[in-house]
Formats: structure tokens, C-alpha cells, sequence
């Protein structure tokens, strides 16, 4: 199992250390990948949210800007979203191999979108 699925397994079991994980994903990832989407065609989370809508999933996006069940996306849609040299740009920003990522993004978007947005707008923690 790898990092990212002992993840994935705690925060979906709860408890203190699952609410220690949802403010890292709350906090910290958001605030890498807002990096790394400044120098992609995005320029920003609602960039690549609106990237999202344009390729057919509004439901989707709709739902993790909502306060109800986020709708999940397959590593295969996030790679109709985001062209190949733009996921390979993202991957090598973020440090992870560019073969994970879209099911990386697909896994952890929908939460971290969802942490960001209580009011049904991103808003990026401060740094």
C-alpha cells in the first residue's frame, strides 16, 4: 500500500489523526498545486475548475463546490481535462511521477476542492 492509499485509509476512518490529514489536504497540497497551476494554461485552482466545466463536468465540479456528496472523477476524464504536457509539467511541479498524477488528482481534487470551498467558492488558505 503507498502513501497515498495510508492516506486515503485515514481519512476515511476518522478520529484526530484524519482531521490532521484534512487540514494538511486543506492546507498544504492546495497550496502546491495553486503553485504549480500558476505556470500551466489554469493560472490558478478556478482556472483549472472552469477547465473542468468546459470538458463536460460542471455536475462534477458543482458538487465539490457544494455542501452534498462529491461526485468522483476516473484517472481517465482528469486526462481528457489536462493535455499530456501539461500533466507532465503539473507532475514534475509537484514532484510525483507524471503516470501517477491523474489518478492522484483524481483521488484528492474532489477533497481538497470540497476543503476549500465552504461557502461554494476556493478560497485559498493563506501562507
Amino acid at each position: 500500500m503507498g502513501l497515498f492509499d495510508h492516506l486515503g485509509a485515514a481519512l476515511g476512518k476518522g478520529g484526530a489523526f484524519s482531521g490532521f490529514l484534512s487540514s494538511a489536504l486543506a492546507t498544504q497540497i492546495p497550496a502546491r498545486l495553486q503553485a504549480a497551476l500558476a505556470d500551466s494554461p489554469y493560472g490558478d485552482l478556478d482556472g483549472l475548475m472552469e477547465r473542468f466545466r468546459e470538458g463536460g463536468f460542471g455536475a462534477e465540479v458543482e458538487s465539490w463546490l457544494g455542501t452534498g456528496e462529491n461526485l468522483p472523477l476516473t484517472s481517465e476524464e482528469i486526462m481528457e481535462v489536462i493535455d499530456p504536457i501539461t500533466m507532465s509539467s503539473l507532475a514534475a511541479a509537484l514532484g510525483v511521477p507524471a503516470p501517477m498524477l491523474p489518478g492522484l488528482i483524481a483521488q484528492y481534487l474532489p477533497l481538497a476542492v470540497d476543503k476549500l470551498s465552504p461557502n461554494g467558492v476556493i478560497e485559498m488558505p493563506k501562507v
